[in-house]
């Protein structure tokens, strides 16, 4: 197993320093262009104003909502290693805490590094079959938000090119979906056309690409029969915990806006995230969300403060279950990334 386990990992180490360098700068420069975009024309008394007055006891179920939702989401991620694997629950809970802290402080958006790597060190599980789950569990989450917005859509009075681009995505995931479940019945025909295709470059010709793409088909696999009704079900209650998430730091600045204007926040706010910025999303997630308020008549000082408090809420209580759950399980994010870089010196 030791031997799998650096095979993989090697395959998502971190680039050379000098990408890295330009990576990083990049995020940053994104998120400082998107910051300055979210307080123009801002003035900032009027912000003040809207921070102090704001009601901070909405905040307190908001946490609660989130304490649920990391149990909810880490109970979805041990679904998704089933039949093969049954792993316990607090070793999958605490790689996935860990995995959302390293994503608010690390640059690179480690975060999914870090959680594979700390769940695949303790349990009985390769990398290939691990990164698959999470790859299944995004590419989930992704359909299943499109699809809330297109739900959304008949409710809600957007711009029209807003509502072709929604229209657009809704039949991506609708075929996405689709294209997931097909595949997941040709595995030996696609384990063939990978290796004709594949054979041909020598960086990926390797047992570990082929394992990796047969564990990915796999992943599809979970999303037919009963098993795949319930993770879809279970992550449609993710997603309305989130919107609950928000709809409480939204009752904090008594905003005048309908609950279709807090879920399509969320789903803005979440595509958003495929935007490369600077750990925790800063910057592009304040500028997004006023945005999205915008056609619902909400001023972009109030929204900015909404903004403000629903990132820092979620930013703190992501950071500080992933603190407390590895002080729990007796390890800390620099370990877990020392465990990871000695492996992969070992593959060099």
């Amino acid at each position: 197993m030791s031997t799998s386990l650096n095979d993989n990992l090697s395959s998502v180490a971190p680039a050379t320093s000098r990408w890295a360098s330009w990576q990083r700068a990049l995020e940053v420069g994104v998120s400082l262009g998107f910051l300055i975009l979210a307080l123009r024309g801002i003035r900032l008394g009027d912000l003040w104003a809207a921070l102090r007055q704001a009601n901070y006891l909405w905040l307190a179920p908001a946490v609660g909502v989130m304490a649920a939702l990391l149990a909810m989401k880490a109970w979805r991620w041990q679904l998704l290693f089933y039949p093969e694997h049954r792993l316990p629950f607090g070793s999958v809970f605490t790689a996935l805490c860990a995995g959302y802290l390293a994503s608010n402080v690390l640059p690179a958006r480690l975060g999914e590094v870090v959680r594979l790597v700390l769940l695949v060190s303790e349990q009985p599980v390769s990398v290939a079959r691990t990164f698959s789950t999470i790859v299944v569990e995004r590419l989930l989450d992704v359909l299943t938000l499109l699809v809330i917005l297109v739900l959304l859509l008949p409710f809600v009075q957007l711009p029209p090119a807003m509502t072709r681009t929604a229209q657009i995505l809704g039949l991506m995931a609708l075929a996405g979906a689709a294209a997931m479940i097909v595949l997941s019945f040709w595995k030996t025909r696609l384990l063939r056309w990978a290796h004709a295709l594949l054979g041909r470059v020598k960086v990926l010709d390797r047992p570990a690409t082929y394992e990796a793409i047969g564990h990915l088909i796999d992943g599809f696999a979970t999303l037919r029969g009963r098993l795949g009704l319930g993770l879809i079900g279970v992550s449609l209650l993710g997603w309305a915990g989130v919107i609950a998430f928000a709809w409480f730091a939204a009752q904090a600045f008594r905003l005048d806006a309908p609950v279709t204007a807090i879920i399509f926040a969320v789903v803005v706010t979440t595509l958003g995230m495929l935007v490369p910025s600077s750990p925790g999303y800063i910057g592009v997630f304040h500028y997004l969300v006023t945005v999205a308020m915008a056609p619902f008549g909400v001023p972009k000082d109030l929204a900015l403060g909404y903004a403000l408090v629903w990132h820092g809420v979620n930013y703190l209580t992501l950071s500080g279950s992933g603190v407390i759950a590895l002080w729990v399980h007796g390890t800390s994010l620099g370990q877990v990334l020392r465990r990871w870089r000695e492996r992969d010196r070992v593959t060099r």
